[in-house]
């Protein structure tokens, strides 16, 4: 998308009216989600932006989106626009707005107005001790079944084992999920070429197929498989407004839950020379 678009000639008549009168044109199919970019642009820009329905039933609609999506790159609906640039998505929506706050406020040189504005947009906290405490006490039983499993008697070691295994397929079960709080959030949410919902059941049937392998296959698979949703993580993510060391966080769990996985995988491996 190009986000600096200077040339207004060549965008839709339509839009360029709208522009005349409102700061910010929504672009909507009539069928977009639009109940948190409404919210967002009553509370950051009020009575100064205005929504066009192109319901794709229509030739004329289907032209002019065509038109627009050949000036601006458009390609996701709702699309926003403002007078001075293509704006881009609900995440581009936030940004612009956040930075237009930002810029107010610094002009104004009232450090108020700032932090008023600033509530008014999800802004990445460095200090989310409950991500860090629930976190590590989700790591507590990979490292209970993981070693405890070499301590075990041989009974116990078995059911230490299986429940490791079963534990890491609810574990990535529960990440693939959050690319489904994503999507309810923001709909244009992606995962590479994937929607969001498609992603999101992705590890959980793979972590399914994994436990109807034999045990020591099944503990390999589910390690590779906590590796590969670390790494979509980091690449489908590293546009979020996250919270500040989340990432870093999930390398440390991440790393936690294979290590026992292959603790677990060790046992069964000496038990059998």
């Amino acid at each position: 998308m190009n986000d600096n678009v200077t040339n207004m000639e060549d965008w839709p008549q339509d839009v360029r009216d709208a522009l005349v009168e409102h700061e910010i044109v929504a672009v909507t199919s009539g069928l977009s989600d639009m109940r948190d970019a409404r919210a967002l642009l009553d509370a950051m820009v009020p009575g100064r932006w205005v929504c066009l329905e192109w319901g794709m039933a229509s030739a004329h609609n289907r032209a002019q989106f065509h038109a627009l999506r050949e000036a601006t790159g458009a390609d996701v609906l709702p699309f926003f626009v403002a007078r001075d640039r293509a704006i881009g998505g609900l995440p581009e929506l936030r940004e612009y707005l956040g930075a237009r706050a930002v810029a107010a406020g610094a002009h104004r040189g009232s450090r108020g107005d700032v932090e008023s504005s600033s509530l008014s947009r999800p802004v990445p906290d460095g200090s989310a001790p409950i991500l860090q405490v629930l976190g590590y006490a989700g790591l507590v039983p990979f490292l209970v079944l993981g070693v405890g499993a070499w301590m075990a008697q041989p009974e116990w070691q078995a059911f230490a084992l299986e429940a490791l295994a079963f534990y890491g397929a609810v574990i990535l079960s529960f990440l693939g999920a959050i690319h489904w709080g994503l999507y309810l959030a923001d709909r244009s949410h992606r995962v590479g070429p994937l929607a969001a919902p498609v992603w999101a059941v992705v590890p959980a049937i793979l972590a399914w197929l994994a436990l109807l392998q034999p045990l020591p296959e099944a503990l390999m698979t589910l390690a590779a498989l906590f590796l590969g949703v670390l790494w979509v993580d980091r690449f489908s993510l590293r546009e979020r407004p996250l919270p500040r060391g989340y990432m870093s966080l999930r390398l440390v769990l991440t790393a936690g839950a294979i290590v026992s996985l292959a603790s677990g995988l060790a046992v069964i491996m000496g038990s059998t020379d």
